[in-house]
């Protein structure tokens, strides 16, 4: 079941927000959506496995069953449908996948165990994180898919640990990377420049999104939007301490979680859901009647309106899966 209302907090930019349920269990999570509405994420079952899922406007939430083993995740979609995250491959692994036009495809890894896909161009290429071989503890590192067969080790900015999150149409790929000193330092690498530390706005950063303008927008204790011209720039919050942006569309839309200033029922800081238009307003987008909410993808613009994906508590305090619908005043 799913259910919609309009959203109170977000009342001024004509959002509403709209429960996607889950796959039996008691919690789910969206992780993107692309500008048809669909949505992908995680969601336990009946049985308390975490598997991937899908869901469609009219055909509601479904179970993706990418993989053969018990877990799964599904972390990205996009304009075609072509969707990737990770699964349990039945042999002590868990892999990269990708699932395309109803076939889902083992991407392996960069030589480790383990492997997760984290986003999807509209070109088909592939970003996400790996184990690596070699002796002693396998090291993770960022992978890019640039064609079919072939991962590429996108390297560290000098540490041990990095992360692909987000791959733009130009195959430019932003996460984060262990520095010399063990830091985590937000990164864009591109082919012809390799691996490129963004900075922070005090010790530690990781970028989470980037758009086809080469906009990256990520946290670093509070919400950043980096640009080649501007460098990184603070967001601010919702009146809280922290921030953090996780997506941005070619608009200019960003979204993502902020404190808000007020404290919830265990005396914690309440975060919700934002979203940043691009005149720069940052707007609360509201929970299901829950303390907390959160912004994990904005899809671009079709017809005025723009889908954001999620998850917020409910008046019980479950964490559900949520999609929001904002439509853009011109």
């Amino acid at each position: 079941m799913s259910a919609s209302h309009h959203s109170p907090a977000a009342a001024s930019t004509d959002a509403s927000i709209q429960e996607l349920g889950t796959l039996g269990g008691a919690v789910s999570q969206a992780k993107a959506v692309n500008p048809r509405g669909d949505v992908v994420g995680t969601s336990r079952d009946s049985v308390g496995r975490s598997r991937a899922f899908l869901w469609k406007q009219g055909s509601g939430i479904l179970d993706l069953r990418p993989s053969t083993g018990v877990n799964s995740s599904a972390n990205d979609i996009n304009e075609q449908g072509d969707i990737v995250g990770g699964g349990d491959t039945g042999f002590a692994a868990f892999h990269a996948y990708l699932l395309s036009e109803g076939t889902s495809v083992d991407l392996g890894t960069l030589g480790g165990n383990e492997s997760e896909a984290l986003a999807i161009n509209r070109r088909g290429q592939v970003a996400g994180h790996s184990r690596i071989g070699g002796g002693g503890a396998p090291a993770k590192h960022a992978f890019f898919i640039c064609e079919p067969g072939r991962m590429l080790d996108l390297g560290t900015l000098g540490g041990t640990t990095s992360i692909a999150h987000d791959v733009n149409d130009l195959g430019e790929v932003v996460g984060l990377s262990e520095t010399t000193i063990g830091q985590p330092h937000a990164f864009l690498w591109t082919a012809t420049r390799g691996m490129r530390d963004l900075g922070t706005l005090g010790t530690a950063s990781m970028a989470l999104g980037i758009n086809n303008r080469s906009e990256i927008v990520g946290g670093s204790g509070r919400a950043f939007l980096w640009s080649e011209q501007a460098g990184i720039v603070d967001l601010g919050t919702l009146g809280g301490r922290t921030s953090c942006a996780n997506d941005i569309n070619d608009l200019g839309c960003i979204v993502g979680v902020s404190q808000t200033g007020a404290a919830d029922r265990r005396g914690l800081p309440v975060t919700h859901a934002f979203l940043r238009t691009p005149d720069g307003t940052m707007v609360d987008l509201g929970t299901l009647g829950g303390e907390h909410s959160s912004a994990a993808a904005v899809s671009e613009e079709a017809g005025g309106t723009v889908w954001i994906a999620g998850h917020s508590h409910d008046a019980s305090a479950h964490l559900c899966a949520v999609r929001w619908a904002v439509r853009l005043r011109s």
